[in-house]
Formats: structure tokens, C-alpha cells, sequence
């Protein structure tokens, strides 16, 4: 029995030498293993849930959807700035704090955003100066979160001496993954159209009614894509002018399609939003009694912060549509160019900017920041033929924290090749 025994016992030091000869090794903790050297990977801490509390109006399910794309990303390398801007973009969420909590089960790590929503629903007065002369006011009725979907709803009327005109706007925004928004818009108005050069010099004098009704829809694509499409119905005709100069020969009745790809994103540096976007976009407008017209926009805006609070950028974009007719020539706005009049028309344009943005002072309730640029633009009408101008501009801008739309904004431009100056102000809001 004795020679047994140890027989079976040298037989099991032989077979299974660890669990006598060699301690069991301990399994140790991250901050352990760290302290004693091992550089075996750690196990990253990942983001399984998002947490939004501060919610009244919003639908949770609409302020959740926008950060979930933060589920599955490394809670040691998520960039609390870039969670920042994408609150920010919803347009009706202030962000009060951003954590990252580690969840009761240990299942892994939440997201928890607190938030206060912008007064996205009111009345408001719209007035409009400018240094042409024109003089605008009216009122809309603005609701930024309707049903506290983050949809928009606007009802707005305008009234001055180059005419009038009204309007209602609803937008559907998508509120789930590879759901597409759609919007309606419906437009009345009457207006004294004055197309000027540089100078402010009219070109062409005429009255004009315009009815245009039309539907969209928006579908986000793999981040930061959207693919959107409209279509409108365009009716616009030609009224009896006291004092004409160059009018139309007739009036427009058609449908336009429009379909556009862009992308965005942005990026909170502390103190202020950059914003990178690029877009294209094609227009075919089928007259019934003309022939078709043929459009085409490229856009594009990179915005980088040099320092937090300062910030630099490049934006630019290509305006062309051949043999247009004066109804549908279009001003620089089209390509993000403010250094000419308003008033001013052309076909076609190719414009560019460099932009520096100061972040001045932060109130309670907005943030002051001033911008100034160097723009420079080409363009070519029927009557001008080739214009080339440059300029400066600058402008000072308060971001409201507590309202759902900037609402306050005054600039002025200077036009070195036309020696022409342009200012502008604004207060409420503008379509």
C-alpha cells in the first residue's frame, strides 16, 4: 500500500508539475499589470448605451439618435469635443455636461449627455436695411422643434418697397438610420425686380409675380452623406411696369427638378464651431413653352481652428447655367459672395474666400465673435459679359445659446474693383 502511494504520487508530479512545483499564476488587475510591466493589451472600455437627461420638449428617442453612432467607439479615445458639436448641429440642444460612466452591470461604458433645449417656438419681428435701400419688415411665425421632432415649421410674411411676399415651410427631419426627411414649401409674392452692375447702375427694371410650390426628401447616406431630391412647380409672370428697362419678353411656367449630394461636419474647438461641407447639386427646369434650362452648383467650405477661439477657413463654389433667361439669372449668394450688391445679376459665377473668425466675448446668453475675409469672384450675363471683382468683408455675429437661430448679424464689404462699399444688417431672421 505504502509502494502505492508513491508510486501514484511521483506519477502526478511528473504529469502535472505546475500544481506542485510552480505557483498558479495570479490574473491581475489593468492598473496592476501596468505597475508590474506587463504590456499585454488592455481590453478597450467601449461605449454600449447613450444617456440624455434635461429633455422637456424633445422627443428622447430624436436627441438619442444623433449620438448613437458613438456605440461601439473606445470610451479612451472618444473626443469629447467632436460629442460636443454633434449636439450643437441639432440646432435645438445646448450641452450642459458630457461624461462617461462605466454601466451598473459592468457590460460596459454609457455615454450620459445632460442638455438644455433652445427656445425653438416663437413669434418674431423681421427687419431688413440695406445699403441699396431696400427696407423689408414683417413677421414670422417659427416653431424649430415642432412636435419635438427637431422638424421645422415656418409661416413668414415680408413687406417693403421692392414688393412683398409670403411663405410656409415644413421640414421633416430623419430621426432614425436610414430613414429619409422630406419637406413642403409653398410661396407667394409681388416684387419690383431691379437687376444693377457693381454700381448699383439698373440693368433691368421690371414687376414680376411669382407662385412656386414644391416637395423634397433627404436621405442620409453612410456619415457624412445625404443624397436629396426636389421637385417644384414655377410659375412666374410679367406685370405692367411704370418705368421699365430691358423686361422679359414673357413670363415662365414650369417644373424644376433638383436632385444634390453634400457632405458635412464640424468640429467644437471650445469656443467656436468649424464647420467642413462640400455639395453638388444639378437643376433641370422643363418649360411648357420653352426650352429646357440646364443648371449646376458645386460648393464647398473648410473650416480649421488655428488656436482654441480662432479660426481659419477656405470656401468656394462654381454657379453655371447656360442661356438662362433674366427670370432665372441668379445674384453671388449663390456662391457664398457678399462683396456685390444684391441686386446684382449673371449667369454664371466662380467664386472663392479666405476667412479668419475671432471668438470675442461669451454672455449667457450667446457668444460674440467677429470674421473678416478676402473674397474674389468672376462672373459673366448678357449684358456685363466677363466681370472679375475682389474685396474684403467684415462682419460681427452673436450665436444665440438660448434661441434655436442666430438672430442678430451686422456686416460691411468693400469692392476694390468696382470701389464700391455694401453693409448690411439684420435682426430676426432670413429665408
Amino acid at each position: 500500500m505504502v509502494k502505492k502511494a508513491g508510486f501514484s504520487f511521483l506519477f502526478v508530479l511528473m504529469v502535472f508539475p505546475g500544481l506542485c512545483l510552480y505557483p498558479q499564476a495570479a490574473e491581475l488587475s489593468p492598473d496592476a499589470a501596468a505597475e508590474a510591466g506587463d504590456v499585454r493589451p488592455l481590453v478597450p472600455r467601449i461605449i454600449t448605451a447613450v444617456s440624455i437627461t434635461g429633455l422637456k420638449r424633445t422627443k428622447l428617442y430624436v436627441a438619442e439618435y444623433p449620438l448613437k453612432k458613438y456605440i461601439g467607439y473606445d470610451a479612451a479615445t472618444l473626443d469629447i469635443n467632436q460629442v460636443t458639436a454633434t449636439i450643437m448641429n441639432t440646432g435645438i440642444l445646448e450641452p450642459v455636461s458630457i461624461a462617461i460612466n462605466e454601466a451598473p452591470d459592468s457590460s460596459g461604458m454609457i455615454l450620459v449627455v445632460e442638455v438644455r433645449e433652445k427656445w425653438a417656438f416663437f413669434p418674431i419681428p423681421v427687419f431688413f436695411l440695406d445699403s441699396d435701400g431696400g427696407i423689408r419688415g414683417g413677421a414670422a411665425l417659427m416653431d424649430a422643434n415642432a412636435f419635438g421632432l427637431n422638424d421645422k415649421f415656418i409661416v413668414a410674411g415680408l413687406y417693403g418697397n421692392s414688393g412683398w411676399f409670403a411663405t410656409v415651410i415644413y421640414q421633416y427631419t430623419p430621426e432614425r438610420e436610414h430613414f429619409p426627411g422630406w419637406s413642403i414649401m409653398g410661396m407667394y409674392g409681388r416684387q419690383n425686380q431691379r437687376d444693377t452692375d457693381q454700381k448699383k447702375r439698373d440693368l433691368r427694371r421690371y414687376d414680376q409675380e411669382s407662385i412656386m410650390g414644391s416637395v423634397g426628401v433627404q436621405y442620409p447616406l453612410k456619415e457624412p452623406f445625404t443624397l436629396s431630391a426636389s421637385t417644384a412647380l414655377i410659375r412666374r409672370n410679367i406685370l405692367k411696369t411704370e418705368n421699365p428697362l430691358r423686361v422679359p419678353d414673357e413670363g415662365a411656367f414650369g417644373i424644376r427638378v433638383n436632385p444634390s449630394l453634400s457632405a458635412s461636419a464640424s468640429h467644437w474647438d471650445g469656443f467656436l464651431l468649424s464647420e467642413q461641407s462640400a455639395s453638388l447639386e444639378y437643376t433641370l427646369t422643363t418649360l411648357f413653352d420653352s426650352d429646357p434650362l440646364h443648371s449646376a452648383l458645386v460648393r464647398g467650405n473648410y473650416e480649421f481652428p488655428i488656436i482654441p477661439g480662432f479660426q481659419a477657413g477656405l470656401r468656394g463654389g462654381l454657379y453655371y447655367t447656360p442661356k438662362a433667361p433674366p427670370l432665372f439669372e441668379s445674384s453671388s449668394n449663390a456662391v457664398g459672395i457678399n462683396i456685390l450688391p444684391a441686386t446684382f445679376s449673371a449667369r454664371n459665377y466662380a467664386g472663392a474666400a479666405v476667412e479668419f473668425e475671432k471668438y470675442l466675448f461669451k454672455f449667457s446668453q450667446g457668444t460674440l465673435a467677429a470674421q473678416v475675409s478676402y473674397q474674389v469672384i468672376y462672373s459673366y450675363g448678357p449684358i456685363l459679359g466677363h466681370q472679375f471683382d475682389h474685396g474684403v468683408s467684415g462682419a460681427i455675429s452673436f450665436y444665440l445659446s438660448r434661441i434655436a437661430i442666430p438672430a442678430l448679424g451686422i456686416g460691411v464689404s468693400y469692392n476694390v474693383a468696382a470701389e464700391e462699399f455694401q453693409g448690411t444688417f439684420s435682426m430676426g431672421m432670413s429665408f
